[in-house]
């Protein structure tokens, strides 16, 4: 199953995950990705305003990105 890391970038800076995530596609990453950023918001009322959490796959490279604003469940906006 194809692996990937989860960064989050704010701004310039780039908080590498060293945790290695396995899910079948980049497209089922970016899902679960979505979910466990509103539950973050939700249950941590977190401040996520401007970061992005970069989904990076085995060599390191982003395949998707997720502003973490753009998920924010409706009642938080």
């Amino acid at each position: 199953m194809p692996r990937f890391t989860l960064n989050v970038r704010d701004g310039d800076a780039v908080m590498r995950d060293s945790h290695v995530y396995h899910f079948p596609t980049a497209q089922d990453a970016r899902d679960a990705t979505i979910r466990l950023v509103r539950q973050l918001i939700v249950e941590r009322e977190r401040d996520f305003d401007g970061k992005q959490i970069e989904i990076a796959d085995a060599t390191g490279h982003p395949v998707a990105v997720v502003s973490l604003y753009d998920v924010m469940p409706e009642r938080m906006n």
